[in-house]
Parts: C-alpha cells; structure tokens; sequence
C-alpha cells in the first residue's frame, strides 16, 4: 500500500511540475518543452532525487516503463504530425540539418560514455556496446524533443 502512494505522489508531483513549469515557459515566450525538460532534470536523480532511479528502488522500473513508453507516445505523435509534402520541399536544407543533429547527438552521446564523467560499472555489456546505446538513445529523444520544441514555436 506504502509504495502505490509514494508511487502517485511521485506521478502527481511529476505532472504538476511539468505541467506548471510548461506553462510558466509559455509565459516567458520559450517553448513548454524546455521548462518540462528543465524541471525533470531538477527533479531527477542528479539533483532533487524526487523521481527514483536507483536499481534497487522497487519504483525505478515502474517508472522507466513509463518513461519508455512516453518517448515512444512522442516520437509516434511527431511522427503522425509531420507532413511528407512539407518535408520534401524544405528539401536539402532540412535533410542537412537533421543528418548533422543525429550525428552531434549520437557522437556526443558516445563520446560522454567512453569519458570518465561517469560511473563505468553501469555498463553491463561493455564500454562499447553501451556507448552506442546511450548515443542511440539520445539521438531518438533529441530528435523527438527538436520535433516537439519546433511543433511548440509553430
């Protein structure tokens, strides 16, 4: 019982400060992804430690499923919302700035990885293998997240 209530505080508090910090974004003109982003960051496990995130926390998976299946929610609604006509006649321009954004996100990701700003026991199945995933990782969330703040400006 203890751990459903600590489960819909963390989810009441993660959508209230999201929701809040969205709209105080929109307020300021910027768009509402970047203060949903900045306030999961706050709250997060490098800051607040709100949301948890150690693997022996019985809510850490829980919530990465969640997590899991937010970006996929967001990378398919992008997806339902972009337009192909309008895409091919932004044509060459666009196709460069994308290869170049997925790249920069898929090389720093890796790059981060292999550096030692972190902890490599948490790579289980090798320091490679994992670099790769973690820049695949960002690049699909980078993406979604450029498609989001651009479909936020209009």
């Amino acid at each position: 019982m203890a751990l459903a209530v600590r489960f819909f505080t963390v989810l009441a508090v993660m959508l209230v400060a999201g929701k809040f910090s969205g709209e105080l974004f929109a307020r300021l003109r910027q768009p509402p992804a970047l203060g949903e982003l900045i306030v999961g960051v706050l709250l997060g496990g490098s800051v607040l430690g709100v949301i948890p995130t150690a693997p022996t926390d019985p809510l850490t998976p829980v919530l990465q499923l969640l997590a899991t299946v937010g970006v996929v929610v967001l990378l398919f609604e992008i997806g339902v919302a972009t337009e192909l006509r309008t895409l091919m006649r932004v044509g060459p321009a666009a196709a460069a700035v994308a290869v170049v954004g997925v790249m920069a996100s898929l090389m720093l990701g890796m790059l981060y990885w292999r550096s030692p700003l972190h902890r490599p026991e948490y790579s289980v199945t090798g320091l490679g293998v994992t670099a790769v995933f973690v820049g695949a990782t960002l690049t699909a969330t980078s993406v979604g997240i450029t498609a989001r703040v651009l479909g936020d400006l209009g």
